[in-house]
């Protein structure tokens, strides 16, 4: 079939998913390449999976594809989810879009692959945490292309194919353009997530457009389906209002990190904002990166670099007349750190191992938060009212996101704890502050950061040599 997104009013799908029976069963029961159309649900005693695509009501053009998955006799724990779908893909480019803000996003043609990260790298670096190495499986492949959330074919003519998810907040979506077998997949990260009798989900839910020169047209449809709980908000019915404030958004700021890194004190920020206020450089927000707590996660306990202490350091930069924004990592905890060692307790768990999970290697190794834990929960609450409301910062730039959901748990996928872990810190943050996302997958942050890092960090070269 063509990419037109009325092909898939009538299309079948071939789909392969896995589950296990809660609690009883260990091992998961497979059903693969079995047929799903549109007028005929994928049924048996324990699960039923049901497919519709209908026109988008908003007059805006567009469809919206959905797999709807039931559980029906007794409770299941889903395991492996995928779509496939017969489409032509010949002359056409596919945007990669990668897992989070560090990675890599571009178009690529049948003759392009997406290899996986070495394995010497990955034991070496442990950067396959950073990435989602350990959750998708990189063919390595020349001609099979993934891309993560959302993606487009274009072809030779500028008509642009796109295929975008809104359900998140069920887990990870990944579109898998086979280009050798002319197949478009539709792969969900469900592992992990539970479903109770009589429970369903709409499990897929892709919005489908298509148009010549449409990409802009297109992806303004697409961000409607994400509620907007940015600071800075655009009211579409009043033009004059949207205007104003896409001014406000835009900004220019500075950053302690890609001079100072770690190194940044408390009298390097009183030259440099006495520097820039002296030449009267445009900036609208000054942030503080990392640098200036005794240890990650330890967010309240302020190293002697800064003597004065976080108050009075923000009351200098806002004097000056821009906004004062702080470098965060909410659910990075550090080996070191003071909360390892008095609560223990908060830490994501393994169930396997019973040991913390390990998110990262930087500053010598980090663990990540349980944000579902209470005790956890409110240390996030105190760090938050005491950095926005007490020292006065205006806006956090929150990094290492993804280690919110290292691992499924409680019966949710990992996506689904990401989708959540973006709307707590939206949540704590409060509607009047700003944020800047960084090491986060992007369909989480949507509408719902200010402002978000979608590239690596900056280098006298323009590819990341672990990675590529």
């Amino acid at each position: 079939m063509s990419l037109s997104p009325s092909s898939f009013l009538t299309s079948r799908a071939q789909i392969d998913i896995a589950y296990k029976l809660h609690p009883s069963e260990k091992d998961p029961i497979w059903h693969r390449h079995e047929l799903l159309h549109p007028t005929k649900p994928f049924i048996n005693p324990y699960i039923q999976v049901t497919a519709k695509c209908e026109r988008h009501s908003d007059n805006k053009g567009g469809y919206l594809l959905t797999l709807s998955v039931k559980a029906l006799k007794q409770p299941l724990e889903l395991n492996y989810f995928e779509a496939t779908y017969l489409a032509d893909l010949k002359d056409q480019r596919m945007l990669a879009n990668g897992f989070q803000s560090w990675s890599q996003a571009r178009e690529f043609s049948k003759n392009d692959k997406i290899p996986g990260i070495r394995s010497g790298i990955a034991w070496y670096t442990q950067f396959n945490l950073q990435g989602d190495y350990d959750i998708f499986q990189h063919s390595g492949e020349k001609g099979l292309i993934h891309s993560s959330s959302y993606t487009h074919f274009r072809d030779v003519n500028n008509v642009l194919s796109f295929f975008g998810s809104i359900s998140e907040n069920m887990g990870y979506t990944y579109f898998k353009g086979d280009f050798n077998k002319n197949t478009l997949g539709i792969y969900k990260d469900v592992f992990g997530k539970r479903l109770e009798v009589g429970e369903e989900i709409d499990l897929v839910k892709v919005f489908i457009a298509q148009g010549l020169d449409a990409e802009a047209a297109i992806w303004d449809s697409y961000a409607e389906f994400y509620e907007d709980r940015r600071a800075i908000k655009s009211d579409p019915s009043n033009t004059n209002i949207k205007s104003a404030d896409n001014k406000k958004r835009h900004v220019n700021g500075w950053t302690s990190w890609y001079n100072y890194y770690g190194d940044v004190t408390e009298a390097i920020i009183h030259e440099n904002v006495e520097a820039l206020q002296k030449h009267k450089y445009p900036i609208n927000i000054f942030q503080i990166d990392d640098g200036f707590q005794t240890a990650i996660g330890d967010w309240l306990s302020i190293n002697d670099k800064f003597p004065s202490g976080m108050k009075a350091v923000a009351e200098k930069i806002k004097r000056a007349g821009f906004k004062a924004g702080l470098w965060l990592a909410p659910y990075a905890v550090g080996f070191t750190s003071r909360i390892v060692k008095e609560h223990p307790d908060w830490l994501i768990i393994d169930p396997d191992t019973r040991k913390p999970v390990v998110a990262g290697p930087n500053w010598g190794g980090f663990y990540a938060l349980d944000m579902y834990h209470p005790g956890a929960r409110s240390y996030l609450k105190e760090v938050f009212d005491t950095v926005l409301q007490d020292w006065g910062f205006d806006m956090l730039k929150l990094d290492f996101c993804f280690a919110a959901a290292m691992i499924p748990r409680q019966g949710k996928s990992r996506g689904e704890i990401m989708w959540e872990a973006m709307d707590l810190v939206r949540d704590l943050v409060g509607p009047e502050k700003l944020i800047l996302g960084c090491g986060v997958p992007l369909a989480s942050a949507f509408r719902k950061v200010d402002y978000c890092r979608i590239g690596s960090d900056v280098a006298p070269w323009w590819e990341g040599k672990h990675h590529n």
